[in-house]
């Protein structure tokens, strides 16, 4: 049995980034880059106005009437889209819509509820400094610039950037392939009954919900039986994606099957136990075809077992596989709320629910820490690390916590 860091360490030697590949933008939401992005333009490339209001020339807001007000003639107006026919004058204004060319000799604009129009020319109170609502250019980009570097992960503000300097396609880092196989006589579909000595297989539905949250391809094979000759089949299918996950048949129960049958497919198991609750009996292994390299996750059954050894050990996998420096959780130190005993010196991840007082975080359990208790994932905002060397922890005692889900 290897400890938790070992375990990270040895997957990380094995996890090198895929080829890239050219999408349109509209296929590259959840991608990483795999090339740098120069501007090839300047944003805003011109200075536009900031707010609905009126554009003229700081200068002429220095002198009042006498009623105490600064009065300049109106000449039009300049909307979003259109470019503006008057040069500002001394002593004039135009009216500009959010967004529109500043007109030229303008240098500020006052926003329109500050201003008066009366009998064709503006009124308003003074004196107004230049620039004021102007958006310069190059104010967002400068030409030339990298906005964007290899190996970010693409989300909704990327793609608006790049689409506003007219990029329609990209290099990407090839979406990883991630068959997934369940494992079990116990096993029934969801919509099977649930004959006695039987359960439902939850675990097809997390673990594809996880592969998809990380921006990879799920691939998704028959449930098998702990049968050898079913398992090497479906096995042998599940290590033509770039990474095999398997849930159940890992630990040493007469029919946990698994780690055997993918030894026979040439499977070298890099490691095989890990010193960490829930989810010690995990597993981790490399086949090498002539045409492709597969790493294999093979995952205890139980739910919240599949669920933390994915999120700890494929999780990183799969963003080293996407080109992406690894996506740590959130990290944070919290307060316990309760005293918290462990009975081995095991690394735990307790499921925890953490919450902000006056600036400060708290965090608590979910209750029951059982393996086969589900619905904690749903309670639970964080996992609480309870390191290997420390058994009891006392409330009030500073905890790590890794949010799960900011709330």
């Amino acid at each position: 049995m290897i400890s938790f860091r070992e375990a990270q360490a040895l997957i990380a030697r094995y996890c090198q980034p895929l080829p890239s590949e050219t999408v349109p933008i509209f296929e590259a939401h959840q991608r990483v880059l795999a090339e740098d992005i120069v501007a090839d333009c300047s944003l805003p490339s011109f200075d536009n106005s900031a707010m609905d209001g009126f554009a003229f020339r700081s200068s002429d807001t220095q002198e009042r009437r006498s009623d105490g007000l600064i009065h300049l003639r109106l000449l039009g107006e300049v909307s979003a889209g259109a470019v503006s026919s008057n040069s500002i004058a001394p002593g004039t204004a135009v009216r500009v819509m959010t967004g529109a060319p500043v007109p030229p000799g303008a240098d500020t604009i006052l926003e329109q509820e500050l201003v008066q129009v009366v009998n064709g020319s503006i009124r308003f109170s003074g004196p107004v400094l230049a620039g004021r609502n102007i958006r310069r250019v190059g104010e967002d980009i400068q030409c030339g610039t990298t906005i964007l570097k290899r190996g970010e992960r693409l989300g909704a503000a990327h793609l608006g950037v790049l689409a506003s300097i007219g990029r329609r396609e990209l290099r990407v880092v090839r979406r990883p392939t991630v068959a997934i196989v369940t494992t079990g006589n116990e096993l029934v579909g969801i919509d099977e009954p649930l004959r006695p000595g039987k359960i439902r297989n939850s675990n097809l539905y997390s673990l594809w919900a996880l592969v998809k949250e990380e921006g990879a391809q799920p691939v998704l094979l028959p449930t098998t039986s702990d049968d050898e000759s079913a398992l090497e089949e479906v096995l042998s299918t599940g290590l033509q994606s770039d990474v095999l996950l398997t849930s159940g048949g890992v630990s040493v129960g007469k029919y946990d099957l698994v780690l055997k049958v993918l030894e026979k497919l040439g499977v070298e198991i890099v490691f095989w136990k890990v010193n960490i609750k829930p989810g010690m009996p995990v597993a981790f292994g490399i086949s090498r075809q002539r045409d492709r390299t597969a790493r294999v996750f093979a995952l205890p059954g139980n739910p919240v077992s599949t669920m933390v050894t994915f999120l700890q050990f494929a999780h990183p996998a799969l963003s080293r596989l996407e080109g992406e420096e690894v996506r740590k959780s959130l990290a944070l130190r919290a307060i316990l709320e309760h005293d918290i005993e462990k009975k081995d010196a095991k690394r735990h991840f307790s499921r925890g629910v953490a919450r902000n007082e006056n600036g400060k975080i708290f965090v608590r359990t979910t209750g029951s820490q059982s393996s086969g208790v589900l619905t904690s994932m749903i309670a639970a905002n964080c996992l609480i690390i309870l390191p290997e060397d420390v058994r009891v922890f006392k409330k009030g005692d500073e905890v790590e916590i890794e949010m799960l889900r900011i709330t």
